[in-house]
């Protein structure tokens, strides 16, 4: 696109064109080369036009922009939700949005040419002075709190940011203001506060709580660690006493013992603080009528605790009384009466803690109870036994009296017998002569049998009390014991047994009563024979050990259960169907020699293997006393 002015300048060239025609050569060549730099100048100058025409239209465009944005910054500005002043350098306002004076409530005009100062609560020009100074350093300052005020609306909190504009000499041309009503934020910021205060003093409380709970739980281990192991009814309650009152901070703590019979009470046990003990007398040993408080004691008697206030005539106080029974499942046996200041009262915990002790002492006193009964029991058992004792001696001695004169006469008898046989000749008279001595046999046997249970029962009663003395002496047993185990040897080989002694080279000394021990191997060495079935093996081994001197004696067995075993040493215990000479007995052999070992200070043991019964015995190496 040309314009008016270059067409006409055009046109007016072509025209002097046309007219240099009639010119001389000289002036045509003149005119053309001016025409041609002419039409260079044309053409530049057409070219700068379309270029500024180009740049017209971008500068109108970029206006229109320019004013697209400042009429949406005035819109914006205007119709912002928060308050937006602009002020010169000094705070004097230049604009102000309508959220501004609606918030001031004011008009818009009336704001501008106003210093903002006159908006600010007195007490905080100090700050708006301090904060205008700041941004002569700083480019801006946010989250400013000031507090606003007109005459229209009395003062509320704002929050405040502001931005400084500057010129290219780095000065403050104008100041632009944000400003937030934050009134319904502090109410909030208020709110949350107390919210926290209130939660940070539930927290308080739970934990306070939490350690009431954890000092309960600590005082009642420890009172119920002190009950548990207590058998004595007052100590059961004087400690549930004491210790109630030192967790539980009382005036005073008492409980009672119920008699049902009587409907009577007795305050067995009280503790009061020491600041009361002055102004409280006391009421240990007080015996209480259920009738005196029959509401009273009628819930008591049902299990159910209760709490009420009364005036203690001594101070003119209220105290906060709890009553609480010591019941179980038997039955109610006392109560425990808890005094506090009545401010304070009884908690929901402080109940069942005391509920939990009151259960905790009648469990207490129950097993009290029963173990002072089975102490009676005991005593009278003891009592039985030492009658039955009494009773076993002074039998025994009465027995052994006639049985061993039946003997002696037996024996003599056999003595004429004999002596009259040799002179007999006839064959009847021999016949009848055998019956009667097989007859004296089986009487002289069964007479050696009633005095060894008579001697047997005699020495168990002397172990049992302690009368059975011993006679301490040295015994090289290669030299003591064969004489003993002779008997028995010749006893095994009549019934085809085998037994064998296997004693270890260079044994010590054995000091012990040869009597006692004698009477111990003779007792195993009989019952081995008599155990033992044709055929079988009885073996004896002796070894020292550090510090003792053992004795095993193995034999063959019939099969022998652990019950079985566990019995051995009981007296008058026989092991069924073990016998295979069926030659009696009365089982107290075995109890016998374990007492007598006992007595020398030595342990037996039995353990039975495949068709095998083992007998351990043990003797400690001694020194004979200087």
């Amino acid at each position: 696109m040309v314009s008016p002015q270059l067409k006409a300048v055009y046109q007016r060239a072509w025209v002097l064109q046309q007219r240099a025609d009639d010119l001389p050569e000289l002036q045509q060549t003149l005119i053309s080369e001016a025409l041609e730099e002419l039409q260079a100048v044309l053409e530049e100058l057409q070219a700068s036009e379309a270029e500024l025409h180009l740049q017209n239209e971008v500068l109108v465009s970029t206006r229109q922009a320019v004013e697209s944005e400042r009429q949406r910054y005035r819109e914006l500005f205007e119709f912002a939700p928060d308050g937006y002043l602009v002020t010169d350098a000094n705070g004097r306002i230049l604009e102000a949005n309508h959220a501004i004076a609606t918030l001031l409530k004011v008009s818009q005009e009336f704001l501008v040419g106003k210093p903002l100062l006159v908006f600010i609560d007195q007490p905080d020009h100090v700050t708006f002075h301090r904060t205008l100074d700041r941004l002569q350093e700083l480019d801006n300052l946010q989250d400013l709190q000031i507090r606003l005020r007109s005459l229209q609306r009395s003062p509320f909190d704002a929050a405040l940011t502001v931005a400084a504009v500057r010129n290219t000499s780095g000065q403050i041309v104008n100041l632009r203001w944000l400003l937030r009503d934050i009134t319904e934020r502090k109410q909030v910021e208020q709110l949350l506060a107390n919210l926290n205060l209130e939660l940070e003093r539930q927290v308080q409380e739970r934990t306070a709580e939490l350690q009431r709970a954890l000092e309960f739980e600590a005082g009642l281990k420890r009172i119920t660690d002190k009950v548990r192991d207590s058998l004595d009814e007052s100590q059961i309650l004087q400690t549930a006493v004491q210790e109630l009152a030192i967790v539980l901070g009382l005036i005073c703590c008492d409980t009672a013992l119920y008699d049902l019979d009587l409907a009577t009470s007795t305050i067995r046990y009280e503790f009061t603080a020491a600041v009361n003990t002055a102004v409280s007398p006391s009421s240990q040993g007080q015996l209480v009528p259920m009738t005196t408080f029959p509401e009273a004691y009628r819930q008591l008697l049902q299990g159910k605790y209760f709490q009420f206030c009364e005036i203690d005539v001594n101070s003119s106080r209220l105290s906060a009384i709890l009553a609480c029974p010591i019941a179980d499942d038997q039955g109610v046996l006392g109560d425990l009466w808890l005094f506090k200041p009545q401010q304070e009262g009884f908690s929901g915990s402080e109940i069942r803690l005391v509920q939990q002790v009151a259960n905790q002492c009648a469990i207490a006193i129950r097993q009290a109870r029963l173990y002072l009964a089975s102490q009676v029991q005991i005593q009278e058992m003891k009592k039985l036994d030492q009658l039955k004792d009494s009773f076993l001696s002074t039998t025994s001695h009465e027995l052994r009296s006639p049985v061993t004169n039946m003997r002696m006469a037996i024996r003599m008898l056999k003595v004429a017998l004999a002596q009259e046989r040799a002179a007999a000749e006839e064959s009847t008279q021999l016949a009848k002569r055998n019956a009667v001595d097989r007859y004296l046999n089986i009487l002289d046997t069964e007479c050696d049998r009633e005095i060894t249970l008579i001697n047997d029962l005699l020495d168990l009663q002397r172990l049992e009390a302690g009368e059975h003395s011993l006679n301490m002496e040295t015994i090289c047993l290669h030299d003591w014991l064969p004489p003993v185990v002779a008997p028995f040897q010749e006893r095994a080989r009549d019934r085809q047994q085998t037994f064998q002694i296997n004693l270890a080279p260079n044994l010590p000394v054995l000091i012990s009563d040869p009597a006692t021990l004698e009477r111990i191997l003779a007792e195993l060495f009989n019952n081995a024979c008599k155990y033992t079935p044709q055929n079988g093996q009885i073996t004896v081994t002796i070894q020292a050990q550090p510090g003792a001197m053992q004795l095993q004696l193995s034999n063959t067995s019939g099969d022998i259960s652990a019950n079985e075993l566990t019995h051995i040493f009981d007296k008058f215990y026989r092991v069924p169907n073990a016998d295979p000479w069926k030659q009696g007995g009365t089982g107290l052999g075995l109890a016998l020699v374990q007492r007598l070992i006992g007595h020398l200070g030595g342990t037996i043991a039995v353990a039975s293997t495949a068709r095998q019964l083992h007998f351990t015995l043990k003797f400690p190496l001694l020194n004979l006393p200087s």
